[in-house]
């Protein structure tokens, strides 16, 4: 039996693992906020969520933007979920989609900021604001989530394990450990 097929649905696989990788991060965050990061990876996991990814960041604010009333904050939120499942799920395609981290977290946060001023989100609000104040905590628990399941392949280990060398970060560092794999630092081979 897979892993995934332990649960009778998509929000108790992720539910599982947010909880886990919030741990280990040892990010907190109130429930609320959690099981928005459950509902937003089970609602990119089916196609008809998933088919805004392929969207620029800046055609969907341009759309946000152009919109009135309720739309134009269904598109923001659209906007800062595409931009956390980004940063979390796909790190290292920010370069191939001409775009940087920064961006990704400004463009979120901000989007996400909207939402929680909105007098419309009620007690959801405070979702939004932590979102948008805590945006590079969120896509960290978003990405150990990727690296628990099986959406890490063995070349997303090599170019951790790779960024893990080049920076010598005790937390990529950490990272490979949960995977299992223990990285040591050995005198450094010059060319002969």
């Amino acid at each position: 039996m897979s892993d995934i097929e332990r649960y009778r649905d998509v929000q108790g696989f992720f539910g599982e693992h947010v909880t886990e990788a919030m741990r280990d991060l040892r990010v907190e965050a109130a429930a609320e906020t959690q099981a928005y990061l459950v509902d937003l990876l089970s609602e990119f996991s089916v196609p008809k969520k998933a088919e805004v990814l392929s969207a620029s960041l800046a055609g969907l604010l341009q759309r946000a933007l152009d919109a009135k009333g309720p739309d134009r904050l269904s598109r923001m939120q659209d906007l800062g979920d595409v931009a956390l499942f980004i940063c979390g799920f796909f790190p290292d395609s920010f370069d191939r989609r001409g775009l940087s981290r920064a961006y990704l977290v400004t463009m979120g946060g901000r989007a996400y900021l909207v939402l929680g001023q909105a007098r419309e989100h009620g007690t959801r609000a405070q979702v939004f604001v932590e979102l948008s104040d805590r945006f590079p905590d969120m896509a960290r628990v978003l990405d150990e989530v990727r690296e628990r399941t099986a959406m890490c392949s063995t070349r997303e280990l090599v170019r951790l394990y790779e960024r893990w060398q080049r920076s010598g970060s005790p937390a990529l560092a950490a990272r490979l450990r949960r995977r299992g794999l223990h990285p040591t630092r050995g005198p450094v081979q010059g060319n002969n």
